[in-house]
């Protein structure tokens, strides 16, 4: 299961784009996500800066730019970040532990 932390960034300077940027924030809860995509927990909102949180199961991201693209044109979101995660306990597997 390839998880990505997922950071969408919106565009909060304008009410009517503000308003967009709701409507898929509640697609995105509602699990109103592309094929092959699975949340797997969030969305959060942030304290500190206009962007959703999410961790996300994608087996292949490059499916997903028909679904994001219609929020980055209509300028609901400025841009999106998707970072490779995995459990910390994979630390264990890797040569040149300690003791």
């Amino acid at each position: 299961m390839p998880l990505y932390l997922g950071e969408i960034y919106l565009n909060a300077a304008n009410p009517d784009v503000l308003r967009v940027a709701r409507e898929f924030s509640r697609d995105i809860r509602d699990g109103k996500l592309p094929p092959g995509a699975k949340l797997v927990s969030g969305p959060w909102v942030s304290n500190e800066e206009a962007k959703l949180i999410l961790v996300i199961d994608i087996a292949d991201h490059s499916t997903t730019l028909g679904y994001f693209w219609p929020a980055l044109a209509s300028g609901a979101v400025s841009r999106r970040r998707l970072t490779p995660i995995a459990d910390a306990r994979a630390l264990d597997d890797l040569p040149g532990k300690r003791g």
